[in-house]
C-alpha cells in the first residue's frame, strides 16, 4: 500500500514545486531587464539632483515659438512686418558667474559701437542669472546678449537667440577646453582617482564648468554623481580654482580660458594644481541677438560686433589675456554640435 501513497506525495510536491522553480527561473531570467531598468532610473535621479536647472523664469514668460523652415536649426525670421525696432536697445553679457554689475564698464566700448551704428540708445543692463536673460530675450525686453556655451541651445530653442559671433583670436581661430583641475600635492592623478572624492562645479547650465565633465565622468570613467562622488556648486570659475587650491574640493572643472586670465592675472600659480583630464575644444561664449529685430537692425548689429576694433578697448583689458582679440562669426548648427550633443547626454530622462 505504500507505493500509492509515495506517488501521490510526489506528484503534490511536484504540483507545488514546478510553478515555483517556472517562477524563480523566469524572475531569474528578468531579473537584468530589472536592473537595468533601476539603474537607469538611479542615473536619471542622480543626474536630476546634480542638473537641476529648470527654467522657473522663462516659464513664467510666453516662449517664442520654434520654427525652422530652412534646417540651420535657429528660429525663423518672422515676416518684415511682424519685426521690432525698439526705441532703445538693451544688451547684456553672460550672468553672475562671469560678469558682476560692477563690471559693465568692459562693454563701454561696445555699446558706444552699437550705438552708432543702429543710431539707437544702448543700455547695458545685468541680470542676477542666465535663465533671467534667456526669460527677457523671450519677452522682448533684451535685444542683443552674449551667453555661456552652455545655455545657447536653450536660448536658440525657448528665446529665439540668434548666435553672431564669438571672443576669437586674430587668426579667425576660437576655443576652449574644458580642464579638470585636482592639487598637485593631493593622490588624485587621474579622473578614476575621484571615486568617494568631492568634486565642486560652477552652475548646472556652464558647459565647462559642469555638464562637460558630468557627461564625461559619466561615460567615460562610470563615475556617476552621488553614487560614485560628492559634488557642489561654486558659481564661479573664479571660486572654483580658489577653493580647490585651499582644500576646500578633491577636483573642479573649469574653462581653460578663464584659467589662463586667473594665471596670467596672478591670481593663482601653476604649481597648485595639476590637469588630470582636457577636453575637446568648445566654442566660448556667443553674442546675438532677438529673432524679431527689423532687418535693417540684424544687419546693423552683425556689422558692429565683426568690425568692432578692439584694441585699446577695456574688452581688449578684460578678454586680451585668455588670447581673444576680436568677435569671430560663429555657425550655431556646426559650431555647438558637440554641446547639443553633451545637453542631450546629461539630460534628465522624464
Amino acid at each position: 500500500m505504500s507505493q500509492p501513497t509515495d506517488a501521490f506525495s510526489v506528484s503534490r510536491l511536484l504540483m507545488v514545486l514546478v510553478p515555483v522553480i517556472a517562477v524563480a527561473l523566469a524572475v531569474q531570467y528578468m531579473l537584468p531587464s530589472y536592473e537595468k531598468t533601476a539603474q537607469a532610473q538611479f542615473e536619471a535621479d542622480m543626474l536630476e539632483k546634480l542638473l537641476k536647472f529648470k527654467p522657473e523664469s522663462i516659464k513664467a514668460t510666453q516662449p517664442v515659438a520654434f520654427k525652422d523652415a530652412d534646417g540651420d536649426l535657429l528660429t525663423d525670421f518672422p515676416e518684415d512686418d511682424a519685426t521690432v525696432k525698439p526705441e532703445k536697445l538693451v544688451f547684456s553679457y553672460v550672468g553672475p558667474a562671469e560678469e558682476s554689475e560692477a563690471e559693465a564698464a568692459t562693454w563701454d566700448d561696445l555699446v558706444k559701437a552699437l550705438g552708432e551704428a543702429t543710431g539707437l540708445p544702448v543700455e547695458y543692463k545685468h541680470y542676477k542669472s542666465t535663465n533671467e536673460q534667456i526669460a527677457a530675450l523671450a519677452s522682448g525686453e533684451l535685444h542683443i546678449v552674449g551667453l555661456n556655451t552652455g545655455s545657447v541651445p536653450m536660448a536658440v530653442e525657448v528665446a529665439g537667440f540668434h548666435p553672431i559671433c564669438t571672443l576669437g583670436r586674430e587668426d579667425g581661430s576660437f576655443g576652449y577646453t574644458m580642464k579638470l583641475l585636482a592639487r598637485s600635492k593631493d593622490g588624485v592623478a587621474e579622473p578614476k582617482d575621484l571615486k568617494g572624492k568631492e568634486i565642486a562645479f560652477t552652475t548646472p547650465d556652464s558647459n565647462s564648468g559642469c555638464k562637460a565633465a558630468v557627461d564625461y565622468l559619466m561615460n567615460d570613467e562610470n563615475l556617476l554623481p552621488e553614487r560614485d562622488y560628492k559634488w557642489g556648486f561654486t558659481f564661479s570659475h573664479d571660486t572654483s580654482v580658489k577653493e580647490l587650491i585651499a582644500g576646500e574640493h578633491d577636483a573642479v572643472p573649469v574653462a581653460s580660458d578663464l584659467l589662463a586670465k586667473m594665471i596670467d592675472d596672478g591670481e593663482v600659480s601653476e604649481a597648485d594644481f595639476k590637469v588630470i583630464y582636457e577636453s575637446e575644444r568648445f566654442p566660448p561664449a556667443a553674442i546675438g541677438y532677438a529673432h524679431n529685430l527689423s532687418p535693417e537692425l540684424r544687419e546693423e548689429i552683425t556689422r558692429a560686433l565683426l568690425e568692432f576694433n578692439w584694441e585699446g578697448t577695456s574688452v581688449a583689458g578684460k578678454y586680451g589675456p585668455s588670447g581673444a582679440s576680436r568677435f569671430v562669426p560663429v555657425n550655431y548648427k556646426n559650431d555647438w554640435a558637440n554641446i547639443r550633443r553633451i545637453n542631450s547626454a546629461v539630460k534628465p530622462k522624464s
